[in-house]
């Protein structure tokens, strides 16, 4: 595997959208909202305009839906885009990241030149972070991480702070019923969360990131002054609205994660690791055959190959809808 790669790798070598069932990217599995459908529909001849350049509308709903003042806000192409933008802006000489975890971390702190150091989770441990003391100017937290599925406390996070700048990513919060740390962001403290994963719009790419207002400010003027589309704009408003689709997602999740669980940890030689989120990290010894026949059934999984921390043997899981969670355990079970 190369070392950023990704899952949610569904095109073939033309580019064109293969057919498979993809487990290997974390999307909410209920899918596009009617809410953002009619909105995309509704809004499609207004491509022929710029985005509006401060997003108001985008902003407004974040605003209502997080609490959060907009002067605090940056709209994001993904939240991927955030750790770029603040790397580069903010320039830190060390960054440290607790791993296993999302590998663009990495990637950006290397483009900006940072020196990047590793605070490695052990699995004895189910990669619980015990980091009392980081000696760098930035450490880099997902919240719940991806791929272990564990939810530092907010509590760690403030201890941590006192003594390093501190990014949180909290792309998946929306699928738990989990308070988030956005209400403790400072100068110290940085939140960035997705919309895609929640929202089904990956597509879009959409985020936004809760700052200090002078960092907002400043990461604002170092962006793309168009950096959110049109289309991405109007999705992202219209799905900030939409309390019926979060509540129905974290009710299917509830059920169908105890499901997902169960019947894994049911199979032979498989060690599953407690998830918080939408997707479930579990180790076996025959990891890459299991990928390999699952790929003859046109069914993906993620390799977790490429994680720093982990090896060829950990595989991640999407949690999908129960037909096709029953697929998969149908074929993972003929394998073991």
């Amino acid at each position: 595997m190369e070392r950023y790669e990704h899952g949610g790798q569904v095109y073939d070598a033309a580019g064109k959208l293969g057919d498979w069932l993809d487990f290997s990217a974390n999307i909410n599995p209920l899918g596009l909202s009617e809410k953002i459908l009619r909105t995309l529909t509704e809004n499609l001849r207004g491509v022929v305009n710029y985005p509006d350049p401060n997003a108001s509308e985008l902003k407004r709903a974040i605003s209502r839906r997080y609490d959060v003042p907009e002067k605090n806000l940056v709209v994001l192409n993904g939240a991927a885009e955030f750790f770029y933008l603040y790397l580069n802006s903010t320039r830190p000489k060390r960054v440290l990241i607790p791993v296993p975890s999302f590998s663009e971390y990495e990637r950006a702190a290397r483009a900006a030149r940072c020196d990047v150091e590793y605070f490695i989770t052990d699995a004895e441990k189910n990669f619980s972070l015990d980091m009392e003391n980081p000696r760098a100017d930035c450490v880099i937290i997902a919240r719940p991480n991806n791929p272990t599925g564990n939810l530092i406390s907010a509590e760690k996070i403030l201890r941590l702070a006192e003594v390093s700048s501190v990014v949180v990513d909290e792309s998946f919060i929306d699928f738990l019923d989990a308070e988030s740390v956005r209400k403790f962001v400072s100068e110290k403290i940085s939140v960035v969360q997705s919309l895609t994963k929640i929202f089904a719009i990956p597509g879009l790419r959409l985020g936004f990131a809760v700052v200090e207002k002078n960092l907002a400010r400043r990461l604002n003027l170092s962006k793309d002054v168009w950096n959110v589309n049109f289309l991405a704009q109007k999705a992202g408003a219209a799905a900030l609205s939409d309390e019926d689709f979060l509540q129905r997602t974290r009710a299917w999740l509830e059920v169908e994660r105890k499901f997902f669980v169960d019947r894994l940890t049911n199979l032979r030689g498989v060690k599953v690791f407690p998830p918080t989120a939408n997707f479930v990290l579990f180790r076996h010894e025959h990891a890459e055959k299991i990928l390999a026949e699952l790929r003859r059934e046109k069914i993906l999984l993620r390799s977790c190959a490429n994680f720093t921390g982990l090896d060829k043997n950990y595989l991640r899981s999407a949690i999908r809808s129960r037909e096709e969670n029953l697929k998969l355990f149908n074929v993972l079970e003929k394998i073991l």
